[in-house]
Parts: structure tokens; sequence; C-alpha cells
């Protein structure tokens, strides 16, 4: 079970030399302010802090401004930081900080340390975990998205696959544990290589057959019984060259292989690339309205940036891969060469022993063994390989078939039952509580991967049911995670006085005594809290010159080891190529 609390939060203008800190209470948190006082900023700097991307962003809001989260996670004290794309985490209780620029190595680190191991489809049918935002989305409702569709809190929720909301609620819910997402990872994994090695055993076998063209049909046997006495001088003094020819022979063939192989993988490489450029092409000049329509299932798919960053970044990977087999091919020609000329200079030596020892028996010739003998050790090398990637593959089909059988085995029936009941009987009594019971329909009452429907004033009433019957269903049925409830702004479509006491009460009333609350609201309800009340009151004034230099020097020395955890980071071997390639990296 991981128990997550929210401590303090602090932000810091370095262009404004503005700042401002809040304590989050243990159980309850009120921010009550008008529009434009930062309620909402506050909150969503949260999230921003710990790798999500934020709705509703303020041209006002410094885009360098600086945050720091204190959080407890299972007891144990952490700082978040994050500036631009600057990330760092420092466990407080051993003083240990990991700080990064790449959001990839980011995403990794949260998902380490909440033990997050959803994985999603990406839009290469590829399986990747899911970053920062999907892991906190069903925590949070935010006023400029989540009260108008559910799952719509964050921004850039397109990276992946449309059937992410799918896959997040069944790992949200229990249906499917982090051992099924990780299953799942290793079985695509598998199938991937073996793909590889069907793909390498291929162009073993076209080199093979293309290089048998140049070898002797027939191989010729001497019976050295018959022989020794007439040729014993002959094989002598040619056995020097013989070993010789063996060896440069399977070297020859070895680069050639090579050669086949890289010349295979650099055309693949290209014909991928300009796979890529032709969908970002038609994807960046066709498609203004930022619209796709798919011409197989006629679904509507977003033409967002995220999209084509992701083809760009796949092109500019497949640019340097390209090269560097090139450069590979390159060195592999140049040693082939250098093999090539020294077969010609041991052929040269073969004439001057052929010149003096022209003897035959019957017509049985010096060339003849030592060609025969060559041809035999190529065919050895081929079989070899082919063997080895046949029993690679052999051993990819069994390890395929036994994950397989693991993915299958974290998925029942029964239980999946159990859970959409709960939920049901959740979703049905929350419903009822808020009156929105009548605007849900019948499918989102029975299952938790519906779609929430509803028109005006109802609908936030139905997305704020719906909500918590996840969020109660999670906390009963899923992998027991305890995270802070951040609702903002409920005041949605006009609430009538009878409706929106109605949503505050379920708030208060419907958070699990043993999770958070963080809530939002534009007037004091006047009601009862167990917490704190923080009343914000200056239009676009939430940070302040006065706090600024004491917030600075609190945060001092722990800013202080980030800039040091980061230098350390960019000046690291092989990581300034890294650090330009990701300086534009979601988020």
């Amino acid at each position: 079970m991981k128990r997550l609390r929210y401590k303090k939060l602090w932000l810091v203008s370095e262009q404004s030399r503005e700042a401002f800190s809040i304590n989050f209470h243990p159980q309850m948190t009120l921010l009550v302010g008008k529009n434009r006082t930062g309620k909402s900023t506050l909150v969503k700097h949260i999230f921003q802090t710990l790798g999500c991307e934020i709705l509703g962003k303020s041209d006002k809001w410094d885009p360098q401004a600086l945050s720091v989260l204190s959080f407890e996670c299972d007891g144990i004290d952490y700082l978040a930081y994050r500036r631009a794309n600057a990330y760092a985490l420092k466990n407080t209780q051993i003083g240990e900080i990991t700080a990064t620029i790449s959001y990839k190595d980011w995403t990794g680190i949260i998902a380490s340390l909440f033990d997050f191991r959803l994985q999603l489809q990406t839009h290469q049918d590829q399986l990747r975990q899911a970053t920062p935002p999907y892991l906190f989305l069903p925590y949070y409702i935010d006023q400029d998205g989540g009260w108008q569709k559910a799952w719509n809190s964050f921004d850039k929720l397109s990276q992946f696959h449309g059937a992410w909301k799918k896959m997040l609620i069944s790992y949200v819910t229990g249906q499917r544990p982090n051992e099924y997402f990780l299953a799942k990872l290793n079985w695509s994994r598998s199938k991937a290589e073996r793909k590889e090695l069907e793909q390498e055993l291929g162009a073993v076998q076209t080199a093979m057959n293309r290089v048998k063209k140049a070898l002797p049909k027939a191989s010729v046997h001497i019976d050295q019984n018959v022989f020794r006495q007439e040729i014993n001088d002959l094989l002598r003094d040619a056995s020097a060259l013989q070993k010789d020819q063996e060896i440069l022979r399977a070297k020859a063939f070895s680069l050639g292989t090579a050669k086949l192989s890289l010349t295979a993988q650099i055309q693949m490489a290209k014909t991928s690339l300009r796979e890529i450029e032709g969908d970002l092409k038609y994807l960046t000049e066709t498609q203004p309205d930022g619209k796709i329509i798919c011409p197989t299932c006629g679904d509507e798919h977003e033409n967002a940036f995220p999209v084509r960053f992701e083809l760009v970044e796949d092109a500019v990977t497949l640019r340097g891969i390209t090269a560097e087999l090139e450069a590979d091919l390159q060195k592999v020609e140049k040693e082939l060469t250098t093999v090539q000329t020294k077969i010609s200079q041991l052929r040269n030596r073969e004439r001057d022993i052929e010149k003096a020892l022209q003897t035959k028996k019957g017509s049985l010739k010096l060339r003849d063994v030592v060609e025969s003998q060559s041809a035999e050790v190529v065919r050895s090398v081929f079989s070899s390989d082919i063997a080895t990637l046949r029993k690679n593959i052999e051993r990819r089909d069994d390890e395929i078939v036994e994950l397989k059988a693991k993915v299958a085995q974290y998925y029942a029936p029964e239980r999946a039952k159990a859970i959409n009941d709960y939920y049901s009987e959740r979703i049905q009594l929350f419903g009822s509580e808020l009156s929105s019971l009548q605007e849900l329909g019948d499918d989102i009452k029975e299952r938790p991967d519906a779609t929430v429907k509803g028109t005006g004033s109802s609908l936030p009433r139905a997305i704020l049911a719906y909500q918590y019957a996840i969020i109660h269903t999670a906390k009963e049925k899923g992998d027991g995670k305890l995270f802070p409830i951040v609702v903002d702004s409920p005041n949605q479509q006009a609430q009538d006085k009878e409706n929106l006491e109605r949503i505050l009460k379920f708030i208060l009333n419907r958070t699990p005594t043993d999770q958070q609350l963080i809530l939002t609201v534009e007037e004091d309800p006047g009601l009862t809290i167990n917490g704190n009340k923080v009343t914000l009151e200056k239009p676009f004034g939430l940070l302040s010159s006065d706090l600024y230099e004491p917030i600075r020097a609190e945060l001092q020395e722990f800013i202080g080891q980030v800039n040091i955890e980061i230098d350390k980071h960019i000046n690291r071997p092989n990581n300034h190529e890294m650090a330009d390639d990701e300086a534009d990296e979601f988020p």
C-alpha cells in the first residue's frame, strides 16, 4: 500500500524576484479565493512539480519559475523539484538526490517510487511505461478540463494510443495488477526479439545461398595411406599456405556476412525513415484542422504536437542509427579489402608452389585440396550460425508461450465482475446523493470504462459521482494507493445554491478518512472542516516580493544540491547529445 501526503509547496520566480509557500494539512486544506487569486495555480503546481503537464497555463506566469514539493510517502519525507525540464527528487531521510533533464528518466523515477508499472501502447504499437499524469489522474479534477470530461485533468494525454483510458481504469480498479503489465511488457519484448532473430536468420540464409554459388560443388577426399610417400614433401611445404588460407577465408566469410547484414539493416532503417518522414509530412501539411480520421474504423484522433514530436524523435533516432550502421559498414569493407589483398598474396605464393610441383595423381592437384577444405570451412560456419539462430528462435517460442500464459492468469473474470459490481453500487449511490443519477447512462452505471454523459449543471455532478466511485473502488479493490484527492473549483456550470451545497458536503463526507483532501472554492461555504482554510485575496498576486528572500534562503541548500546533480547529469559522457534531443521532450 502506497500512502502519499502533500506537506508543503514552494513557488519561486527568479525573474520577478517573488515567491510563495503553503503548508497542507494532513487531513484537509480548503483554498478560498475569487477568480485569478491563484488557488488553481497552486494545486496545478503540485502536479507540475511531479512531472505532469497542466491545463490552462497563464501568460502572466513565469515559465522558468521553480517549484518544490515536500511530501511523505510511506512514512519517508521527500522533496521534489522542477524548473522547466529539470527534475530532482531527494530522500530527506538518507539525503540521496536523483536529478535529471530527461523526462523518460523522471518517469522511471516516479514509477519506482510509487510502484507504478502501468504499460501503455504508443502510436508506434510499442509498450512504454505510463508517465506521471496517468498516476495522478484518478485523484484530481481540474477546473480547466476535468469538469467537462472524465480523465481530462491534464494536457498532452494523447501521447499514448486511444485505448489508454481502458487500461488505466483496469489498473486503478484492480482488474489488472502491476504483475499483469510487467508480464505483458516481457511478452511484447520476447515477440520483438523473436522477430529480430527471424530477420537475422533470413539474412544469413540469403548470404549462404550467394556464397554457395562460388564454392566447389564436390568435395575432394585424400587417401593419405596411398599418397603419403609421394606427396609428403608437397603437403609439408603447402601446410603453412593451407592454414593461412583457411584462416583468411573464414575471416573473409565473417566480414562478408557482416557486410550483408549491415547493408540490410541500413536499407531497413532508411525505409523506416522514409515512412516516418512521410507520416510527419502528412500530419503537418495535410491535416490543418488537427484531426485525423482512421480509414479502418472511422475513429477520430487528435493530430497533436506530441504525436508529431514522437515521429520527429523516431526520425532523429533512425538517422543516428543509420549513420552508425554506415560507419560500421565502412570499417567492415575496409577490413574485408585488407583480407582479400592478403588472400591474393597467398594465391600468388600458391602459384609458385604449383610451378615447382606439377606431379598429379589421377586428376588431383594441390589447388583441389586447398579449395575443397576451404569450402568445407565456409559451409561449416554458415551451418553453425543457422543452427544457433534456430535454437534461439525455439527458445523465444517457448518463452512467448510461457509469458502469454502468465499474462492470461492475471485476468480473472470472476474478480472483474466483483469489481464492476462494487463500482456499480458506488456510482449509483453517489449519483443519487448528488441528484445526478438520472443523467448517468446505464452503461456507466455498470462499467467504469464507459463514458460519463450529462448536460448542463448535471454533468459536473455526474463526473464527481463517477470520480469518487473510481476512488472508492480503487481503495477497496485496487492495489491500495492512498493518494491525496484534489478537487479544483467544483462550482461549475452555474450550480444553484442547493446543488452547490450538496456537492461540497458530498466531497467532505465521501472523501475516505485516510486520504488527504485539497479543495478549492470561490467563496467560503461556512462548513465545519477537519483541517486548515487558506484565503487568497489579491488578483494576480499569488507570488510576493516580500517572501522572495526568506523562501530563497529556506530553499538555498536544496537548490544548490540540485544544481550540482543537474550539472553532473549534463556532463556525463555521451550525455550532451541526449540533453539536446530531450530539451523539447514532453512535457
